[in-house]
C-alpha cells in the first residue's frame, strides 16, 4: 500500500509520534532521553523545528512542533537516526530501533492544538507514571508549571493561548493549569479519544474552531449543513470521540428521557437515531464501527443515519434536542 504523503508547508503545525520496534523500550535510561532532547534542540537551533510541547515515554514519544521551513521530515530523520546510532553504540547492538517512519498529523486549528497539548500532558498520567503532568520529568508540562524551561522549548504560543483562554494578563503556573489541565478522568479520556480518532483519520477539514463554544443553535445549523451533503461526501476530521457522544446521549436520557419520532411506517427511539447520526458526524465513525458499538447490523445503521439527516432538516424539535446533545459531547473537551 502506498504511504500517505506528508503535508508539510512552511509554518505548518504537526503532532509527531514514533515508537520502538516490537513494543521494546525506545528509551531505557534518563541519559537516552537527554540525548534525544539534545538532538531535537540541535534542529531547533538550526531553524528546522519549533518544539511547543513534548512527552517522552518508555516506548514512544509525542511532540507538538511547528515546521518553520517545511523541513519536518529531514529534521526528524536526523533526530531519529542520530538517536538510534547513539542507542545502539552504547549497547553494542545493531539493527533497527524504530518500527517505521514517524507518524505526523497536521494540527490546523487553535482548539485542536490546545487538545494536543492536553493529550501530550496526559500521557504520563494515563500510564500511571505520575499523578499530575507537571511531575513527569521528561514532559513540557513540568517546564511550564515548575519553571526551568529549556531554551529550545518554544513558549510563545502556549503562553498566549493560556492568557487568551483565562482572560489573565500575566502567565503563571496556575494559568497553564487552567488552560491546559483536565477536569478528571472523563475529560482526560475525551481528549485522548479525540486525538487518537484524528490520528486514524485521513480527513483534513477541521471544523473544531467553528463548533467549540458555540450555542446549540449554531451547532444545529452546522448539523443541517452536514445533513445536506451527499452520502459519498468525505467526512471532516472528528470533533469528539465516540465515548463522548455515547455519554452525552446517556446523560440526556437520564435527565429528560427518550422520545419518539414517527415515520410513515414506524415509531423510532429518537435517541437511538441521534446516536447513530452523531457518531457519524461528530466522531467520524465508520458505519461498521457504529454497528459494532451499538450492536446493530449495517443496514440498520444506514436506515438510522438516513432518518437522522432527514429529521435534522424537517423536525425542529428533533434538531433542537440533538443539537443540545451534540453541544454536551463537545463541551467535555474544552
Amino acid at each position: 500500500m502506498a504511504r500517505r504523503p506528508r503535508r508539510d508547508e512552511p509554518g505548518s503545525w504537526h503532532h509527531v509520534v514514533n515508537r520502538a520496534i516490537a513494543k521494546r523500550p525506545y528509551f531505557e535510561t534518563r541519559s537516552d532521553k537527554r540525548y534525544f532532547l539534545a538532538r531535537l534542540a540541535s534542529e531547533v537551533r538550526d531553524g528546522c523545528l519549533e518544539v511547543h510541547a513534548f512527552c517522552l515515554m518508555t516506548t514512544h514519544f509525542h511532540l507538538l512542533v511547528r515546521s518553520p521551513r517545511g523541513e519536518l521530515s529531514p529534521a526528524m530523520r536526523r533526530v531519529q537516526n542520530a538517536y538510534s546510532r547513539h542507542f545502539n553504540r552504547r549497547r553494542r547492538r545493531d539493527g533497527p530501533l524504530i518500527r517505521a517512519r514517524f507518524f505526523s498529523k497536521r494540527v490546523q486549528s487553535e482548539r485542536y492544538r490546545q487538545a494536543v497539548v492536553r493529550y501530550i500532558d496526559a500521557n504520563a498520567v494515563k500510564a500511571g507514571l505520575v499523578t499530575t503532568a507537571a511531575n513527569h520529568e521528561f514532559g513540557s508540562a513540568r517546564a511550564f508549571v515548575l519553571g526551568g524551561r529549556p531554551p529550545w522549548l518554544s513558549f510563545s504560543w502556549v503562553e498566549a493561548r493560556a492568557l487568551a483562554l483565562t482572560g489573565e494578563h500575566v502567565f503563571t503556573p496556575a494559568t497553564y493549569a487552567r488552560a491546559f489541565g483536565t477536569d478528571g478522568p472523563r475529560s482526560i479520556d475525551a481528549v485522548i479519544e479525540l486525538v487518537e480518532a484524528r490520528m486514524r483519520s485521513a480527513a483534513e477539514v477541521d471544523p473544531l474552531d467553528d463548533l467549540i463554544g458555540q450555542t446549540p443553535e449554531q451547532v444545529q445549523r452546522w448539523m443541517a449543513s452536514k445533513a445536506a451533503l451527499a452520502d459519498g461526501h468525505p467526512l471532516g476530521l472528528p470533533v469528539c470521540g465516540p465515548g463522548a457522544v455515547s455519554h452525552a446521549i446517556e446523560e440526556y436520557i437520564s435527565a429528560e428521557g427518550d422520545w419518539l419520532v414517527q415515520t410513515d411506517r414506524n415509531a423510532w427511539s429518537a435517541a437511538s437515531v441521534a446516536q447513530v447520526g452523531l457518531l457519524r458526524e461528530l466522531a467520524g465513525a465508520p458505519l461498521e464501527q457504529i454497528g459494532q458499538r451499538l450492536d446493530l447490523g449495517y443496514w440498520a445503521v444506514q436506515r438510522r443515519l438516513k432518518l437522522h439527516r432527514a429529521l435534522v432538516n424537517d423536525d425542529a424539535a428533533y434538531a433542537e434536542r440533538t443539537a443540545r446533545i451534540a453541544r454536551s459531547a463537545l463541551d467535555v473537551i474544552t
